[in-house]
This record gives structure tokens, C-alpha cells and sequence, in this order.
């Protein structure tokens, strides 16, 4: 039973790197197996519902790994200004530890399928408005007001995906820094204004 559950996870986990990597549409089921080491059976087995069944399940897992890091970062962080900065440092460095091909884990799925996937598209959706709850939480234990903390939320979670597509392709850190400086601003007004 431990060998389907592995199978399985393997699946998914090499189908989130590949879509992240390289988008839904050039990720063939071949290539999934391949960097899986799965076989042909068990995909059939654990996803009758093919290619769009998997990136369901590549999108749990993503959305799963950012709210956990999300969470984790602000655990760490003793202020605002130092989880906002802390985010970025830390997206910036997963991004430049996978040579610059693994930014967001949802965003070209989203990009590419979630309008044609009503599933896929819900899935991705669900995704972004639970990072934002992660983040205005944390705002708001930080001692931002919840209106702000909202509004900020946003705000933060689009600098950090563009920062993160910027970066990816410029192949060099220099947008992370900037959404990092831009976001410490952002909380540090908000702050301002919470009371």
C-alpha cells in the first residue's frame, strides 16, 4: 500500500516541477512518467482523469507548500517589515536554487489553463485567495488594521508573482530586491495608518 501512495506522490510532485518549469501544455504525460519513475499503470490507476486529474493535484501540492511556507515566515518574523522581506528573500532564493526555472508553482498553469479547466481554474483561484488569507493574517497579527492588512495582502502577493516572473526571466535576483524594498514601504505606511 506504501508503494501506491509513493507512486502517486512521485507523480504529483514531478508533474508540479514540470508544469512549473515548463507549462501545462509542454508537459506530456511521457515526461511526467519519466521524471516520476512511476509506471504507466499506476498514472492510469491513481488518475483516470488523465493530464487534467494530475495538474488538480500539482496545484493542491503548490498551493499546500507556499501557505506552509507563507505560515512558516511569519512564524519567524518579529515584525511587518521583516516578514515581507523575509518572503521575498525566501522565494528569491528557491528561485535562484532552481537556476532560475522555478518561480511560482501555480502561475503558468494558471496562466496557461485555468480559463479553459473550470476545475483547474477554481483549484488555482482557491490557491491565490488562501496565500492572500496567509498573508493579511499575518499583516494583521503584526499589527496592521484588518481593512489595510487586506488591501495590503494584495498588494503583496502581486508584487511578489511579478517579482518572481521578472526575475525568472532576467535570470537575476535584481526585481525580487525591488518588490522587497517596495513591499517594506507598503507595510510600513500601512502600519502608519492602523491606528
Amino acid at each position: 500500500m506504501a508503494k501506491t501512495t509513493d507512486s502517486k506522490e512521485k507523480t504529483l510532485a514531478a508533474a508540479a516541477r514540470l508544469f512549473c518549469r515548463q507549462g501545462y501544455q509542454g508537459t506530456a504525460l511521457q515526461d511526467i512518467l519519466a521524471a516520476s519513475g512511476a509506471p504507466r499503470g499506476s498514472l492510469y490507476f491513481h488518475f483516470p482523469g488523465g493530464k487534467k486529474q494530475i495538474a488538480e493535484g500539482a496545484v493542491a501540492l503548490g498551493d499546500k507548500a507556499v501557505r506552509a511556507f507563507i505560515v512558516q515566515v511569519a512564524e519567524a518574523s518579529r515584525s511587518a517589515e521583516s516578514f515581507v522581506s523575509n518572503l521575498a528573500k525566501g522565494m528569491a532564493a528557491n528561485l535562484e536554487a532552481s537556476d532560475f526555472r522555478e518561480g511560482c508553482p501555480l502561475a503558468t498553469t494558471a496562466l496557461e489553463i485555468a480559463t479553459d479547466s473550470e476545475t483547474i481554474g477554481r483549484a488555482t483561484r482557491d490557491a491565490f485567495t488562501a496565500w492572500e488569507r496567509e498573508i493579511r493574517q499575518a499583516l494583521i497579527r503584526f499589527g496592521i488594521n484588518a481593512k489595510q492588512a487586506a488591501s495590503a495582502a494584495t498588494a503583496i502577493l502581486s508584487q511578489l508573482e511579478g517579482a518572481l516572473l521578472l526575475a525568472r526571466t532576467y535570470r537575476n535576483l535584481d526585481p525580487m530586491r525591488c518588490a522587497e524594498d517596495a513591499m517594506r514601504l507598503l507595510v510600513r505606511s500601512d502600519r502608519g495608518h492602523s491606528r
